[in-house]
């Protein structure tokens, strides 16, 4: 059991999991839309989420046996402690109650075809496992978008269905303020995911895997990540000048808990050099991603 939560990233899922629940019972809960859709609905709605999740995480590493071997040996589960069969029967099993639960909640908010962003995730986690992850930035992009549709979600089952005339500019303001939250985290997973090749550049070179570091190179694979942490400044001064303005304790939670943070990181990337200093930096990444998720919860209880 330990081994098979360790294959799925348990602490990867409860990241995702808290995020949600941080959105519906603060943000969602003090804008009035929690009426709609019923606590057993959301909480299915997270399930579905982190099991599509689990199998996307399974079958990428049924798939990277190999260079896992080269770069993080103490890491590798399939085959080793956990068989190749059963892994993908845990991968198909995952994937059916992901999507059928979708399905499900789709027809519960009269909107069927919101179900299809669980198969969209779901092929495209295969297809990214299976080849779009050799494809420099592509790879890297599609990880990212996935780590956004966790948000986008929310807004497809818990606020486009219950837009209506007399509503419909409420709605649409929240909307449009969770896809800036899904913007943030496309920005800062898609660096965490060029870190990543960095970090893991020994093996894919020596298993001819192409990834940002190894087609690039790592120095300007560093460029591109400081770029886009730099993109993540300039899109959360943005969002700051245009929701938070008038909000000084929220603007000095994000300025002390996201900005500093962000620039420390990229300052720690300019003089990266060892694989361990590249780990540091892809679990500080991960961290900001906390403090950006508990930034709704600032922004609701700091803004009364």
């Amino acid at each position: 059991m330990k081994d098979f939560l360790k294959l799925i990233r348990i602490e990867n899922l409860v990241m995702i999991a808290l995020m949600q629940i941080i959105v519906r019972y603060t943000f969602l809960n003090f804008a009035g839309l929690i009426h709609g859709f019923s606590d057993l609905n959301y909480a299915l709605l997270i399930i579905a989420t982190i099991c599509i999740a689990a199998a996307g995480y399974i079958i990428n590493d049924i798939y990277d046996v190999e260079v896992d071997y080269i770069n993080k040996p103490d890491r590798v589960y399939v085959r080793k402690t956990i068989s190749e069969k059963m892994a993908f029967n845990w991968y198909f099993a995952l994937n059916i109650i992901g999507v059928g639960i979708g399905v499900y909640l789709s027809n519960q908010v009269n909107r069927s075809a919101v179900a299809a962003i669980f198969v969209i995730c779901s092929a495209l986690l295969y297809v990214y496992s299976n080849g779009l992850k050799q494809i420099p930035l592509v790879g890297n992009a599609i990880i990212a978008f996935l780590a956004s549709t966790s948000i986008i979600v929310i807004i497809l089952f818990n606020i486009f269905p219950y837009m209506f005339g007399f509503n419909n500019d409420q709605m649409t303001n929240m909307m449009h303020f969770l896809l800036q939250y899904a913007v943030m985290a496309f920005l800062i997973n898609f660096a965490r995911e060029m870190v990543k090749t960095i970090e893991n550049y020994e093996g894919d070179q020596a298993c001819g895997i192409s990834t940002s570091a190894t087609y690039f190179g790592i120095n300007p694979t560093k460029i591109l990540i400081s770029l886009t942490l730099a993109g993540l400044l300039g899109f959360l001064i943005y969002f700051i000048y245009n929701n938070l303005f008038h909000l000084t304790y929220v603007i000095m939670y994000f300025l002390v808990a996201i900005f500093t943070p962000i620039l420390f990181v990229i300052i720690k990337l300019i003089q990266a050099k060892e694989k361990s200093d590249f780990s540091f930096i892809s679990k500080l990444l991960k961290v900001i991603m906390l403090t950006m998720m508990f930034s709704i919860t600032a922004i609701v209880l700091l803004s009364n």
